[in-house]
């Protein structure tokens, strides 16, 4: 059965949480992206920051200058490497992400997609469970 590891990508663009917004902003337009994870020195996820987060700077011109950490989503939902790729298809079903960051031994080492999971359909006949079948199970008696 593939996992995470199979489809992720391992390329990952990602903030550094004292860089400044406009910083970020410059990051996620270079490489057409809504967000990125905020990532330490250690390579730990700290947070998300995502277009939204972002919004700012279009107002406040000092925003600019402030650091992505006042601005991030700290709260972040990821994967482990080893994770079966049912587990990032059903998060991105229910909370509508578009990437979610990936980990191993608490690092980032990379990040999987929506997109991700679509291009393995094209080569997998594998279906999942459906989402809200799998965290209710008495809906499954009206499918």
């Amino acid at each position: 059965m593939p996992v995470i590891r199979d489809i992720m990508s391992k390329i990952v663009v990602s903030v550094r949480p004292d860089a400044t917004l406009l910083d970020a902003v410059k990051v996620l337009t270079k490489h057409h992206l809504s967000g990125a994870p905020v990532v330490s020195t250690d390579g730990s996820v700290v947070g998300f920051i995502s277009e939204p987060n972002l919004m700012d700077v279009l107002f406040d011109e000092e925003s600019r200058t402030r650091k992505v950490s006042d601005y991030m989503s700290e709260e972040v939902q990821m994967v482990h490497v080893g994770d079966s790729i049912a587990t990032a298809a059903t998060m991105f079903a229910i909370y509508g992400f578009r990437r979610l960051p990936v980990i191993e031994d608490g690092r980032l080492i990379g990040v999987v997609t929506r997109r991700d999971l679509l291009a393995h359909s094209l080569v997998s006949t594998e279906a999942f469970a459906e989402p809200l079948m799998e965290l209710i199970p008495a809906l499954a008696e009206f499918a």
